[in-house]
């Protein structure tokens, strides 16, 4: 699972605008500037993740974000998800952007 709380490589939790598919979990500012891996993320699409990897399995389709961060969650889980998984995914029918 990736860590979604706090910086994964210095553990703080100020300027986290970064996902990182090498290290597997969001960064902050400064760390980010050491990996190519990352992605920008504003902080809709943070929380989004963070909802979803904290969620009750039950809840996990209870909520609704901007298009815009449901396009950066599409690149965020299509790259993670083929970096871990080593497969490739089909994210068009999964995230669906609210009209």
């Amino acid at each position: 699972m990736p860590e979604v709380v706090k910086c994964v490589s210095c553990g703080s939790k100020e300027k986290l605008e970064y996902f990182s598919i090498k290290d597997n979990g969001i960064k902050c500012e400064n760390c980010s500037k050491f990996d190519k891996s990352v992605i920008r993320i504003n902080n809709s699409t943070l929380y989004a993740i963070r909802y979803i990897v904290m969620s009750d399995a039950k809840k996990l389709f209870s909520f609704s974000i901007p298009n815009s961060s449901v396009e950066e969650l599409k690149l965020v889980s299509k790259v993670y998800l083929e970096e871990k998984l080593e497969k490739g995914y089909r994210f068009d029918k999964v995230i669906q952007s609210k009209k």
